[in-house]
């Protein structure tokens, strides 16, 4: 709504005398003239909660990102357009996985192995025999000891008990971080484990990419 120069000086007028005459009230804006007259009128800045902003100009107005708050965030268990991957908890439910013809068909090597070069080779390594980069981190405590203690030490992908999971344990075990990843998803507890949860890192297709990777490297029982 337009307001003209007459409004503005009728609604000064009034404030001030309100001010004035101890019938404003700063908190709430109402304003009480013996008891005959009510009207509310602004509660200026600082006031109370109705604040409201004297300067209106786009320079003087709040300015909020994308993700900043106040913003309305998606109802719980919102499902995105292009779908939503179910959360399997339970190595038997991804025993029951396979890739499917689609993503058989759609399959690059190149890219596949571009992933495993990025996210895998520094801890199983070049060859998937467990013996990446990441094992030759010296101890901070300069003693020639080993960064990572025995027990966490990379798996060996190339062993039996690899080639015996099935391409759904494969895919299981990289969105949870290995067995101990997944335990402790299981029980909503923090992974000891050093590897890292792709689940939240990688796309469900990449996954998959990777766990074909793998097959078509370590063969199966």
């Amino acid at each position: 709504m337009k307001v003209n120069k007459f409004t503005v000086c009728i609604l000064g007028a009034l404030v001030m005398a309100a001010v004035s005459t101890g019938c404003y009230n700063s908190r709430t804006g109402e304003v009480n003239f013996g008891g005959a007259i009510h009207f509310e009128l602004p509660a200026f800045p600082q006031t109370g909660s109705h604040a409201v902003q004297v300067f209106s100009e786009m320079h003087f107005s709040p300015a909020y990102r994308s993700q900043e708050v106040p913003r309305l965030l998606p109802p719980d268990g919102s499902v995105p357009v292009t779908g939503a991957e179910i959360k399997r908890l339970d190595i038997e439910q991804f025993k029951e996985l396979s890739l499917t013809q689609d993503a058989l068909s759609a399959y690059d090597d190149g890219r596949a192995s571009r992933l495993y070069q990025v996210n895998c080779q520094v801890c199983h390594g070049r060859n998937l025999d467990g013996a990446g980069p990441i094992t030759m981190l010296k101890s901070s405590r300069n003693d020639g000891s080993n960064a990572l203690n025995k027990g966490s030490m990379p798996v060996d992908l190339n062993s039996e008990r690899v080639r015996t999971l099935s391409d759904g344990e494969i895919f299981g075990y990289i969105t949870w971080g290995g067995r101990a990843g997944l335990s402790a998803a299981s029980r909503d507890k923090r992974s000891p484990a050093i590897m890292p949860q792709f689940g939240k890192l990688l796309s469900e297709e990449e996954r998959w990419e990777l766990a074909w990777f793998l097959r078509q490297r370590i063969g199966a029982e």
